[in-house]
């Protein structure tokens, strides 16, 4: 198999975590019952940095987690401000510089999918959302801890999603770059998928080499002979989603669901992911929430989480919008350190 290698490769080192209870919020908006914990589940709103965090959950979580979703750092060599609706914090979302380090960073993303490789269920599925510049990387990583750490031949990449979208301005000396790659990575062959979910009605458009017709009914139907046999389906019939989402917007400036936090993804993308890989009362997990678009998307379709980030600005944001939400589950707010 082939193996990236870059200086200073290796395992991560796991050290001392300890995790501190701030309270919990019920279900009833901005209900706080303390630091004691409820008998049932409760979600978790993580502050600390991912290692710390994705540590931490081991111990209760390892193999548990059926989905996974994660918005890390792009090595975009920026800093990410947030907008004039977030008060708190010191105004930044987070550091995407690295010092221009390759290195440092494909072993943070090397210590990152080890760890969530761990928590993942032997029939769960990891969504990892990059662009151009660290997608091909993290292919390469992500066959390495899929592929060779495990024995079932169906492990591994199943699809790169090309999420399309139209935004910002255009380039005068190259094609403008208009998508992000979504890489979904499995442990098993046995896997969580509906397709029928998330699929799109046919339509009327003409579509290959198909053939319309209207059927007794008075509705549009299209068929197609292959292998000697006719195949017919109605305009509003389903049809399976491909690779390539363009119906889904990019969030402009003053979309109503912007939150101010930077780099903030549409709800209609998460809830696309979690409605095909799980089923309801799932449990899934991103360790960079930031805006808090996976939980909240997970409240929405009745699926249990967890939620981490290092930056208040991204915990106060996700909690706010949490407390806005009509929840399924107490989730408590929790800190995450180091024990030297």
């Amino acid at each position: 198999m082939a193996e990236l290698v870059w200086r200073g490769k290796a395992l991560p080192r796991p050290s001392g975590v300890e995790v501190v209870v701030e309270g919990f919020y019920g279900l009833v908006d901005g209900e706080v019952m303390g630091a004691g914990a409820p008998g049932d589940w409760y979600n978790r709103l993580l502050h600390g940095e991912r290692g710390l965090a994705l540590q931490a959950l081991q111990s209760e979580f390892a193999g548990k987690v059926d989905l996974i979703y994660i918005d890390p750092p792009f090595m975009t060599g920026r800093t990410f401000k947030n907008g004039a609706q977030i008060l708190t914090g010191d105004g930044i979302s987070y550091h995407d510089i690295w010092n221009n380090d390759l290195d440092s960073y494909l072993q943070w993303l090397y210590e990152t999918f080890y760890y969530l490789y761990e928590l993942l269920a032997k029939d769960g599925s990891l969504y990892v959302h990059l662009d151009w510049r660290a997608t091909h990387y993290a292919r390469v990583i992500l066959d390495e801890v899929f592929a060779g750490r495990s024995r079932s031949k169906g492990a591994g990449l199943k699809n790169e999603i090309i999420w399309h979208y139209q935004s910002g301005g255009r380039a005068q000396k190259s094609f403008a770059r208009k998508h992000d790659t979504i890489l979904l990575y499995t442990k098993t062959a046995e896997y969580c998928f509906h397709s029928e979910r998330i699929g799109q009605p046919r339509g009327e458009k003409k579509r290959n080499h198909m053939r319309k017709e209207v059927g007794p009914d008075g509705h549009t139907i299209w068929t197609i002979r292959s292998a000697g046999k006719l195949y017919t389906y109605r305009a509003d019939s389903t049809m399976s989603l491909d690779d390539v989402w363009s119906d889904i917007s990019h969030l402009h400036q003053k979309d109503p669901e912007r939150t101010g936090y930077a780099t903030q993804k549409p709800v209609a993308l998460l809830e696309r992911i979690l409605l095909a890989s799980t089923e309801e009362n799932d449990l899934v997990l991103d360790c960079f929430c930031g805006s808090g678009v996976t939980p909240v998307a997970a409240e929405r379709l009745g699926r249990r989480w967890l939620a981490c980030d290092q930056n208040k600005g991204a915990i106060a944001v996700t909690r706010q919008r949490l407390l806005q939400e009509t929840r399924r589950n107490v989730f408590a707010l929790q800190s995450v350190n180091r024990i030297e």
